[in-house]
């Protein structure tokens, strides 16, 4: 558990680790909307503040235009993932693991973005939604030659093997 000081301490710093608020959120939902509004508080993060907060946090999170719906709705259970993971061994054996990295995801935010366009974009700012809004194309938006290099960055923080992937074919 996150000692109050320490927590206290974290949730005032703007270089705080990322993983370390997402902590003290969880343990401590008084404190979530200090989090919520730390500079290192991730979208992610920030969408399970946004459902799972207390009043306090979501009411912040809602100031700044976060809520649940607006990052496409509440959380969803892992059995839909799990049963994905759980195709046929054979289908996954036919194809070399580079390719299967390499599939495009299907795009569920309700934002109309595609994965054509993580991958093409030449403008920015639309770079920079799709990777808040749309996590799932996070991969895509991680091959694009034209992401700036900050989200590259910060794209390597998360720690997702689709994106590590993405990101290792750049080089």
């Amino acid at each position: 558990m996150v000692d109050y000081d320490a927590a206290v301490a974290a949730v005032q710093d703007p270089n705080a680790d990322p993983i370390l608020l997402a902590k003290i959120a969880y343990e401590n939902p008084e404190f979530g909307a200090n989090v919520a509004v730390n500079p290192r508080c991730y979208p992610g993060l920030k969408r399970w503040i946004a459902e799972f907060g207390d009043d306090r946090a979501r009411e912040t999170l809602a100031q700044y235009g976060f809520t649940a719906e607006a990052f496409g709705g509440p959380v969803q259970d892992q059995k839909a993932t799990a049963q994905a993971a759980q195709q046929p061994a054979a289908k996954q054996a036919q194809q070399p693991a580079a390719q299967a990295a390499f599939e495009e995801p299907v795009a569920t935010n309700p934002y109309g973005f595609t994965a054509e366009q993580a991958l093409t974009t030449t403008d920015q700012t639309q770079i920079a939604q799709i990777a808040q809004y749309a996590p799932e194309l996070r991969a895509c938006i991680a091959r694009n030659p034209n992401t700036y290099p900050a989200l590259i960055e910060w794209l390597g923080q998360l720690g997702d093997p689709a994106i590590n992937a993405a990101l290792a074919s750049r080089q």
